[in-house]
């Protein structure tokens, strides 16, 4: 059975007003339509279905609303960045964390940060795992080791509890990290609010902003110092330039910061690398025991008997005593000889006579 298009019922429907007498439409329009009582028969059922449909379109339209709700919370939780974790020693990184601890997003802020992530993907990984993973490549190529052992750890967050538990949970395990791989490590942790003034520096320098801001707060200080030198320094010669100068870098550090291991180690091994070096005095004692000693050159039977000569113990040496003996019984039966020889001769000549 084939419905008849619209076009069809339209012109159908000219049709039928046309063919209305004109007389009778005026009467038609204004004879009152009397209200169809529900219990018709041509209305049964048609209440029990509308009430029906409307109920369908009222569960559909709540599980509707419900599932996006759901969808934006999930989004909000696991999409949008909670927190940024700041990671600086020579490589500069940076990781985005939501809500669940979870890394979003890992970007490196300078060439050596490249190459410590090396291809790594971090995404909707725990966030100290990541970390940890981050430290564990910088000791393989070398930024990180005994003498260099120094990591800035910055977080910048929205909500201030958040991020200060994170940046505590966060400095344990690194600093449990760097103990395993090097045997110590010094953590210095801060939280951080980052202002375009830090953005400007980190963007500019290819650093992180939790050491841009650092560096910023040095400089209010030490104006005569380089920015360019500053951010270019590893982490531990970072401190040990500040020590030097007899500034206390900890007092420098973001707001509720700490500083996990002994700064003052990282001047120790400084001086141990001095004394390792070649002294030239060592050398020249090495020089002088090296020359010839004219001593070397003589006869070694004559340094034998210097030697015995000179030995104060030979004189008590029970052994030595024997060989003298020895020697000296010998030349009695020298001498005893000779003289048998000499009176053997002296009867041959008396004979002789």
């Amino acid at each position: 059975m084939s419905y008849p298009s619209e076009k069809q019922l339209n012109r159908h429907l000219r049709r039928a007003v046309s063919s209305i007498p004109s007389d009778h439409a005026e009467a038609l329009w204004d004879t009152p339509v009397e209200k169809a009582d529900s219990s018709a028969w041509f209305l049964e059922g048609t209440e029990t279905k509308r009430r029906i449909t409307h109920r369908y379109l009222r569960w559909a339209s709540l599980a509707a609303a419900c599932f996006a709700i759901i969808l934006f919370g999930w989004f909000r939780v696991s999409g949008v960045p909670d927190a940024n974790v700041y990671l600086d020693v020579n490589p500069s990184v940076t990781l985005d964390v939501n809500r669940l601890g979870k890394v979003i997003r890992a970007e490196a802020e300078n060439e050596d940060g490249r190459i410590i992530l090396d291809n790594m993907n971090l995404h909707h990984t725990d966030v100290d795992v990541a970390m940890n993973a981050l430290l564990g490549s910088m000791v393989r190529h070398g930024y990180l080791s005994r003498t260099q052992n120094t990591l800035l750890l910055s977080v910048n967050g929205k909500s201030k509890a958040r991020t200060a538990a994170l940046r505590q949970k966060l400095s344990l395990s690194a600093q449990q990290t760097l103990e395993t791989l090097l045997g110590s490590g010094i953590i210095l942790g801060q939280t951080v609010d980052v202002d375009d003034a830090a953005e400007d520096v980190a963007e500019h320098y290819g650093i992180t902003p939790g050491k841009a801001a650092l560096m910023l707060r040095l400089l209010k200080d030490q104006p005569s110092w380089d920015l360019q030198d500053l951010t270019a320094m590893p982490m531990s010669d970072l401190i040990r330039y500040c020590q030097a100068a007899g500034i206390d870098i900890a007092q420098y550090l973001g707001e509720d910061s700490e500083v996990i291991g002994d700064l003052d180690s990282l001047m120790d091994e400084d001086h141990d690398d001095h004394d390792d070096r070649d002294d030239p005095d060592d050398h020249e004692d090495a020089d002088d025991e090296d020359r010839d000693d004219p001593e070397d050159h003589e006869d070694p039977e004559k340094q034998d008997e210097r030697d015995d000569a000179d030995d104060p113990d030979d004189e008590n040496d029970p052994d030595d005593d024997e060989e003298a003996e020895d020697d000296e019984a010998e030349d009695d039966e020298v001498d005893d000889d000779e003289a048998a020889d000499d009176e053997a001769e002296d009867d041959e000549a008396e004979d002789d006579d």
